[in-house]
């Protein structure tokens, strides 16, 4: 039979470690593969390890893509809503207007 191991969880005066510090501390640890963006009214929007490729296939996809175009990626609108300049001068925070627009055909 496998061991089974037991956090603990209690007081801290006791000498366990509270739930709310083990959070705390899985929080940080899984902020670090995080991608975030912060906001500019204060909050902060975090996206999941790969989904900077995901948005970045998104953009890709909706580029002249008219009527059929896919629904816009989240982090395309957290970068544009972004309070960083880093953000803001990057190629996910892409105007939205016209991106879809069909484009005309020059190979003749």
């Amino acid at each position: 039979m496998a061991k089974v191991r037991k956090w603990p969880v209690g007081d801290v005066k006791r000498g366990g470690v509270a739930l709310r510090d083990r959070l705390r501390l899985l929080e940080r640890l899984s902020e670090d593969k995080m991608i975030v963006i912060p906001q500019e009214d204060g909050t902060v929007k975090r996206f999941p390890p790969g989904a900077d490729r995901e948005a970045f296939t998104n953009l890709s996809e909706r580029l002249g893509a008219g009527e059929d175009a896919p629904p816009e990626h989240a982090l395309l609108e957290a970068a544009r809503g972004s309070s960083e300049q880093r953000w803001l001068r990057s190629f996910f925070a892409t105007n939205a207007e016209g991106w879809t627009e069909p484009v005309e055909d020059l190979s003749e």
